[in-house]
Order: structure tokens, then sequence, then C-alpha cells
């Protein structure tokens, strides 16, 4: 597994079954719409990790591996706040998991695992849900605040 490039993997600590809390700030970068923003989780946020059915932690590994606890965490963020449109939030998951140094194979599996099937979970959050959520979450423009041209965007 490969190190995460963040300034710093995130502080959570367990709680009863498979949620664990953040207890420190967590920052991360992403895209939305071509704008460039920073997404600040707060302490309290709860999360699952990366939601990797068991009988997939063979192959996958964990879902509390500290390498991916960033992106999942992010993603959780994303996906619990609708702060995005889910496909920015997988998408984002995607890139966050390259740069924490997550194998192709195992990030592009992973991925398309949450394309498939995140419509579950997305489908399932409830008005009060995402308002808990996005106490935690706040959103900003990273750098400038200027939306990317069609040239930066492309990799």
């Amino acid at each position: 597994m490969g190190k995460a490039v963040f300034p710093a993997k995130p502080a959570v600590r367990p709680l009863k079954g498979t949620d664990y809390v953040l207890t420190q700030d967590f920052y991360f970068p992403a895209t939305v719409g071509g704008w460039d923003v920073v997404v600040h989780v707060m302490p309290g946020f709860r999360t699952d990790g990366a939601s990797i059915p068991r009988l997939l932690w063979p192959i996958f590994g964990s879902p509390y591996d500290p390498d991916i606890m960033a992106a999942a965490i992010a993603h959780d963020a994303m996906y619990r706040g609708r702060i995005v449109p889910r496909k920015v939030a997988d998408d984002t998951f995607r890139d966050m998991m390259e740069k924490s140094g997550i194998k192709r194979w195992k990030r592009r599996r992973i991925w398309f695992g949450v394309r498939r099937f995140g419509w579950i979970t997305w489908l399932r959050h409830t008005p009060e849900g995402v308002a808990e959520a996005r106490r935690h979450i706040q959103l900003a423009f990273a750098n400038d605040g200027r939306r990317k041209t069609r040239k930066e965007n492309k990799p």
C-alpha cells in the first residue's frame, strides 16, 4: 500500500459497530463543476470507512486501512451531505485513492463498485441525515477561486 499524500491522515476513533468518528479537522481538495474547492470535514463526522463488503476484504483490504480512510471520509462527507452530485463524489473518491497510492487495479474496482451500487446508499439518505452531515462539512474556494479552463481540466 502507498503513502497518503495529504497533510495528515484523518484522526478517527472507533465507535460501536462499524462506524468511526472524526476527532480532528480534515481538509481535502475537490473539483466541482470545474471549480477548485477545499472541503472541510469537522470533528464529530461519522464514517463507516470504505464500505467494502467483508467477503471482499481478502482482495481489497480492510475498509479502515489508513491509506484508504482519507478517501473514504471524503466520499462519505460528499455523499451524506449531498454537497456535490453523486458522480463528482465518486470521481473525487477515485482521484483521492490514486493520490493515496492505492494500486490502479484496486481503485478501479472499488470505484466501479461505488458507481454501480452507491445509488442504494444515496437514495437512503433522509433530510435529517443530510442536515446532520452538513453540520460537519464546509466548502470553500481553493486558491484564487477562479474556474479552471478546459485545458487545465485535462490530465
